[in-house]
C-alpha cells in the first residue's frame, strides 16, 4: 500500500540527460499524478536496485538504458496535515544513458518525452526534477563521469 505506509518504500529512478535535454514522464497515479518526473518506480522483492531501475525505464518509456553512478538518494515524505504521513519514499536515482528502444509512454505514465533544460520552468514537475538538474550541472558534480553522492530531503 503506497498511501499511509507502515514503512518507507524504496524506489529508483534514472536521470537521462543528453544535448541539454532531459527525459521525463508524466505520472498517471498519485503521488505526483499529472506531473512530469524522472522515470522510475518501486523495487520489487528479489530485485536489485539496478535491475529495478532498468526495468522501470523500459516499462515507462520503451527505452533500454545502461546505468552510471548513483546521482543521489532522495527522501520524499509527504504529510497529511501536520503529522500523518501519507507517502514515504526513499528514492535512489542513477545517471544513465539510452542504449536502445523506441520512446513511447508505457505503464503508470500518460506521456514520455525529452524536454529542453530551459523548458523546465514552464512545465509542472515533481519536486525532485529541478533538484536533479541543479545537481547534474552543479560544480559538485563531475558531469563527464557522472559522479555525485548526496542525500536530499524533499
Amino acid at each position: 500500500m503506497r498511501e499511509y505506509p507502515e514503512r518507507p518504500l524504496v524506489g529508483v529512478g534514472v536521470i537521462l540527460i543528453r544535448d541539454q535535454q532531459i527525459l521525463l514522464v508524466k505520472r498517471g497515479h498519485e503521488p505526483n499524478k499529472g506531473l512530469w518526473s524522472i522515470p522510475g518506480g518501486l523495487i520489487k522483492l528479489g530485485e536489485t536496485a539496478e535491475e529495478a531501475a532498468i526495468r522501470e525505464v523500459k516499462e515507462e518509456t520503451g527505452l533500454e538504458v545502461s546505468l552510471g553512478a548513483v546521482a543521489g538518494i532522495f527522501n520524499v515524505i509527504i504529510k497529511e496535515g501536520n503529522s500523518k504521513i501519507k507517502y514515504h519514499y526513499v528514492i535512489i536515482d542513477y545517471f544513465g544513458e539510452v542504449t536502445g528502444g523506441t520512446l513511447r509512454h508505457g505503464t503508470d505514465v500518460t506521456d514520455a518525452r525529452w524536454f529542453e533544460i530551459n523548458e523546465l520552468n514552464n512545465i509542472e514537475t515533481s519536486p525532485t526534477v529541478k533538484k536533479v538538474v541543479e545537481l547534474f550541472y552543479s560544480s559538485a558534480c563531475n558531469v563527464k563521469n557522472h559522479k555525485l553522492s548526496r542525500i536530499i530531503d524533499i
